[in-house]
């Protein structure tokens, strides 16, 4: 299986991958993947190796046969099915696969207008032609102990072994147009601290600049989680009691987990790009008029961010209250 797409896109696809496994519970299930989010889908068990973008397999591929590296060709050539999401319109990759003896081959853009679809996570099925619905939806991702145990002791440690229960807040996206203003989410921040949660922010490697508009945005200072790879912010995300985020790669991997999360839209459409989960709410502004994303680049209004903290506010009261955590208000 080839992904090319980013760790949200990626978690979007789990379904697939595990109708896919499903329908070939003998064969070993390969992702030629980003390294991060396939460890820890190999990490997990639902998928058996990883071939990482990282590495030259993708370009051998398009390269042709000869190009192959030997151990790469023979493994190949032992591939009864090789699906894709990313397009081949002059078919160079599909030769490649079948040239080193792959019985079958399908490869597709999941941004492909045919597909009629609406959730991301429905497009990745369609687009290799996957018939029949997942029971993976909403499947928690498992990690392992040893994941876990170490984002136990990294927010242990964060929060001077404090025993009320931690909320983390994710003030970035990977897109500065995807986020909240930092007066919108410093009240939620303080008003979790107010009902006895220990709030602490995540901060990944493009998120500094949004992550200290809040921090000086707050009364108080809270705890900052930076410099951690994406399995170890799963073990961290996993002894969370509710995650606050965007539509981010994060906020996919902690309602992948399981963990009770409240997802803040603004120019991406929920209806594509929702989190799959057991606990999700999605919450957005005013509807977005920009028709193309220069067009959300340069837009002044945001009026698709323009979230009360209120409205955030009650959506993490709601999933706390169902988790018995904080009294209804």
């Amino acid at each position: 299986m080839i992904h090319p797409g980013a760790l949200g896109d990626v978690l979007l696809s789990r379904p697939t991958i595990s109708t896919v496994r499903a329908q070939f519970p003998r064969h070993e299930i390969a992702l030629l993947v980003g390294q991060s989010v396939g460890a820890l889908l190999c990490e997990a068990g639902e998928v058996d190796r990883i071939f990482p973008l990282e590495s030259t397999a993708l370009s051998e591929l398009w390269a042709g046969v000869d190009n192959l590296r030997p151990d790469f060709r023979t493994w190949l050539g032992n591939c009864d099915l090789a699906v894709g999401w990313l397009s081949d319109t002059e078919g160079a990759l599909s030769s490649t696969l079948r040239a080193t003896g792959v019985q079958s081959v399908c490869l597709k853009s999941v941004s492909s207008a045919d597909l009629g679809a609406e959730h991301q996570s429905d497009r990745y099925r369609e687009a290799i032609l996957v018939r029949g619905a997942s029971e993976a939806v909403g499947t928690p991702l498992m990690l392992s102990p040893v994941i876990r145990e170490r984002g136990r002791l990294i927010l242990r440690e964060l929060t001077r072994d404090s025993q009320q229960p931690v909320v983390v807040m994710h003030a970035g996206s990977g897109s500065a147009h995807k986020c909240l203003d930092a007066q919108r989410l410093a009240p939620v921040i303080e008003w979790l601290a107010e009902v006895g949660m220990t709030p602490v922010l995540l901060e990944g490697p493009a998120d500094r600049d949004p992550v200290e508009r809040v921090l000086r945005a707050l009364k108080k200072t809270i705890p900052v989680i930076r410099g951690l790879d994406v399995s170890i912010v799963a073990g961290v995300l996993s002894h969370a009691e509710l995650y606050v985020g965007h539509n981010s790669g994060v906020t996919h991997l902690a309602a992948a987990l399981s963990v009770p999360t409240v997802a803040c839209f603004g120019p991406t459409d929920a209806r594509r790009w929702a989190p799959l989960g057991q606990a999700v709410s999605v919450v957005s502004g005013a509807p977005c008029a920009c028709l193309t994303w220069s067009q959300v680049a340069e837009c002044r209004e945001r009026v698709c961010l323009q979230i009360a903290p209120e409205r955030i506010i009650e959506a993490c009261r709601l999933l706390l209250a169902k988790g018995s955590t904080v009294p209804a208000s």
